[in-house]
């Protein structure tokens, strides 16, 4: 257990690829069911319930898989769907998990230095993820991080869309 996080740290700090990741579906079947939950502890609080949150957090993680296997089928690298899949997951995961005191700060103190570290986190979360995708699809890093933003962006509009936010 140890050593999975130390490679998803390892993973945030750029230090390995997503090649590195173990291949393994029941590995990629628990990041993705810790992320998912994750997601929905960080998005309940806005939400009017834990369905609505459990939904988008569900979409959040389908998409991220469907354009990731689309992807990579188009360019003829579907072995790296189960690596690269968990690598994203993993450090979803992670990431999130630091995110979640942050958004309990900037939600009960309206704190500017915690909304200001959580854009940190986010930017962060896009190196990373762009980090993933050098590797995966052997682009520059800057191209990978620029489909990151462009990921995020798509899907944050869609959830937007999708599940409306209600005050």
């Amino acid at each position: 257990m140890k050593t999975l996080l130390n490679h998803f740290v390892d993973l945030c700090l750029l230090r390995k690829g997503p090649q590195d990741t173990p291949f393994s579906t029941l590995l990629l079947g628990i990041t993705g069911v810790l992320n998912v939950l994750v997601g929905v502890v960080m998005i309940v609080d806005v939400r009017t319930g834990v369905i609505s949150a459990l939904g988008e957090s569900l979409f959040d993680a389908g998409l991220m898989l469907a354009v990731l296997y689309f992807a990579l089928r188009s360019q003829n690298r579907r072995a790296r769907f189960v690596q690269t899949a968990t690598a994203l997951m993993g450090t979803g995961l992670l990431l999130g998990l630091l995110a979640l005191p942050l958004i309990s700060w900037s939600r009960n103190t309206d704190s500017g230095e915690a909304g200001l570290l959580l854009l940190a986190l986010i930017i962060w979360s896009m190196v990373v993820m762009g980090h993933i995708l050098r590797h995966t699809f052997e682009i520059g890093l800057g191209i990978g991080i620029g489909l990151a933003f462009a990921y995020t962006l798509l899907s944050w509009n869609l959830a937007l869309i999708l599940f409306p936010v209600v005050n």
